[in-house]
């Protein structure tokens, strides 16, 4: 059996994104001139609040004519009666119009591209405690009004769901089990669809299913093993009956793969039995040169590396198994 682990390892430090500085700098001068201008017309003021891949550590570097995207959150100071989610949105609207040549009013948010680089999704929410002491979240969407939300929670959910997986971080980036499998999915994904598609499984999709379904997983010598972490979880993904359903853990608890329609879904199953296929062949094959070709050139496109055939023999190591143990 090829040892394929490093491999995997360098695969995520190539497609991992931690170029944040540019990312902030953009971030910080939209937001600063949202700011101004509230107050410049006597409106409420926000705080600031980072969600997405941004938050949670799980970015990719884009490929083909694909984006990074950072979401912030703009948390207003008020109940949903004291405003309309349109007016919030116009004000918004019209503090970041000029900013870029591209802005666009989309359905959960207000999106700022920067051309070919990435884009800002502003995600805006009325945010105040209720006559019973809760904190109340509602988010201004472009037809349904204010809808149900808690960006909160499902941050605390997210942390809570990567306890498992402490102490499998790589040494190369210092990343956890969960956060690399996550990653390669999400380039999976854009290797396979590199168009924007409603039948495309959205990020905070796959780190859903793995808070859920993932297992920390190592070698028989407590190695790592993302291999046979992606491997099985691709493979339960495969012969799942019916659609694969993941409910966002927080209101309104929609499944966040619910805008696939029944054909991608098939298609999305498919895909990932090819995957868990092409995992075990390459689990299987004595030469890692062999084994890494073929995951490059059929799943995970030409970022992950394949080592030169006089740098590598045919190694070998004993059965991966799964433990759940937080030291895997």
């Amino acid at each position: 059996m090829a040892e394929l682990q490093k491999y995997f390892e360098q695969f995520h430090k190539k497609i991992r994104f931690d170029n944040e500085d540019i990312l902030r700098k953009k971030r910080d001068c939209i937001l600063n001139r949202i700011r101004k201008h509230l107050s410049d017309n006597d409106r409420p003021g926000f705080k600031e609040l980072l969600q997405g891949s941004y938050k949670y550590k799980v970015g990719i570097n884009p490929i083909a004519k694909l984006e990074f995207d950072i979401d912030v959150g703009l948390r207003f100071d008020f109940a949903e009666d004291d405003y309309t989610a349109d007016e919030v949105r116009s004000w918004v609207l019209e503090a970041v119009d000029g900013h870029t040549d591209n802005i666009e009013g989309k359905g959960p948010c207000i999106r700022v591209s920067y051309s070919g680089d990435f884009h800002v999704d502003l995600i805006l929410y009325a945010n105040w405690e209720d006559g019973a002491g809760q904190e109340q979240f509602r988010l201004a969407h472009k037809k349904d009004g204010w809808v149900k939300a808690n960006p909160v929670k499902l941050e605390e959910i997210i942390k809570e769901g990567r306890k498992p997986f402490e102490f499998t971080e790589d040494s190369q980036t210092g990343t956890d089990q969960l956060r690399r499998v996550v990653r390669y999915l999400k380039r999976w994904n854009d290797n396979h669809i590199p168009n924007e598609s409603d039948d495309k499984p959205i990020g905070l999709g796959f780190l859903l299913l793995c808070i859920r379904d993932l297992e920390p997983t190592a070698t028989w010598d407590e190695d790592a093993d993302d291999l046979g972490a992606l491997k099985k979880l691709a493979r339960s993904c495969s012969e799942t009956y019916g659609r694969i359903v993941i409910p966002k853990p927080v209101e309104l608890f929609e499944d966040v793969f619910g805008r696939i329609s029944d054909k991608g879904m098939d298609t999305l199953k498919k895909r990932f039995k090819k995957l868990a296929g092409h995992l075990e062949e390459a689990e299987n094959m004595a030469d890692p040169v062999k084994a890494c070709k073929l995951l490059r050139d059929e799943e995970f496109g030409p970022d992950f590396p394949v080592p030169d055939s006089e740098d590598t023999g045919k190694k070998t190591s004993g059965p991966a198994i799964v433990t759940s143990s937080s030291s895997a």
